[in-house]
Formats: structure tokens, C-alpha cells, sequence
């Protein structure tokens, strides 16, 4: 009964000094992955603007008064070092969450990885239908529309057109809209 009584007050402090020290923590640290190295043309851009928004948050004052980081990593265009990227992001960097990724094949083993570890992904750029659907978990979101949406989209602009539109453009309308991503395999 003494043994587990000290036992219990052992892990309760333990626990304890854990917790104050997560809560003394004066940053908030975001995991970020993306093909740097391989597509600079398309990523150089997208990382000025993520560098330029955590400028701004911290200029005004942070998120409840903590400061932003963002700690970056090369997947080179790779899925294992995607993976590789995010273990080191979570264990050693500690993040609280992961973002990022241009490739949808990228963008997919970090979705596993999330799901696997349980920790928070926003997919920033791949277009797979697979990420949220197929392949999908409550820890996977998307910042932007995926193939099927920005299709979908597209789709719905033809039905208003007029009758004397043109026979193939309706029959092109009709032909999109049959095909359901349910369906799929």
C-alpha cells in the first residue's frame, strides 16, 4: 500500500512539472514539409507567403500572446523523408501540428504519418481526392480544393447556359456530372 502510494505521488508531480512546463512554453511550434529542392519555382513563392504571415502574427503580439514558429524541412520530392521530416518534426522539434506538402504522393505519407502518430496535418497543396477521401482520417485536412471539387465546380457553371449554348458544351456538362467520385474503387 506504501509502495503505491509513493508510486502515485512519484507520477502526480511527475505529471504535474510536464504539464506547467507545456504551459510556460512562450512559442508555438508549426511543422512545415514541402519539395523545396525539387520545385522551387512553385514552392520559393509559397513559403514567402507563410514566412511573411508568421512575421505578421508575431508583429501583433502572437496567438494569445505567444510567439509563432514555423520549422521547415525538404521532403525532396520523397515520401520516406517526408515521413522521416515529420518523425523529426514531432519528436524532436516537438511541434504542435504539421502543414505543408506541394506533391499529393507527399502529401499522403505524411497524411499516414498523422494518422499513425494521431497528430494534426493541414495539407496545403496536393490535389489528390485520396487524402480526404480514400485514404483520409480525422487528423487530415486540406487547405485547398482537390481535383474532384475544382471539377465539380466547373461542372456547375454550364447548366445555367442558355438553350442555343451549343450542343457539345451541354453534352461535355452532361458527360461530367454522371461520373460519381463514390464510385470509384
Amino acid at each position: 500500500m506504501r509502495r503505491s502510494f509513493w508510486l502515485g505521488a512519484g507520477l502526480a508531480v511527475a505529471v504535474a512539472g510536464m504539464a506547467n512546463s507545456a504551459m510556460a512554453q512562450s512559442e508555438i511550434k508549426i511543422g512545415e514539409i514541402n519539395s523545396y529542392s525539387l520545385l522551387p519555382a512553385f514552392t520559393e513563392p509559397y513559403r514567402k507567403g507563410w514566412q511573411l504571415a508568421v512575421e505578421e502574427v508575431n508583429a501583433a503580439g502572437g496567438i494569445n500572446g505567444k510567439k509563432l514558429v514555423v520549422v521547415s524541412k525538404d521532403d525532396g520530392g520523397k515520401p520516406a523523408d517526408a515521413q522521416t521530416a515529420a518523425n523529426e518534426l514531432v519528436s524532436s522539434e516537438n511541434v504542435a501540428m504539421l502543414t505543408g506538402t506541394f506533391l499529393s504522393n507527399i502529401g499522403l505519407a505524411v497524411s499516414d504519418f498523422a494518422n499513425q502518430k494521431k497528430v494534426f496535418f493541414l495539407a496545403a497543396e496536393p490535389l489528390t481526392d485520396a487524402i480526404t477521401w480514400a485514404k483520409g482520417n480525422r487528423y487530415t485536412f486540406r487547405l485547398r480544393p482537390s481535383n474532384y471539387m475544382q471539377a465539380a465546380m466547373l461542372v456547375e457553371g454550364p447548366q445555367n447556359f442558355p438553350p442555343n449554348a451549343g450542343r457539345r458544351s451541354r453534352r461535355t456538362m452532361n458527360m461530367a456530372s454522371r461520373r460519381s467520385p463514390c464510385s470509384r474503387s
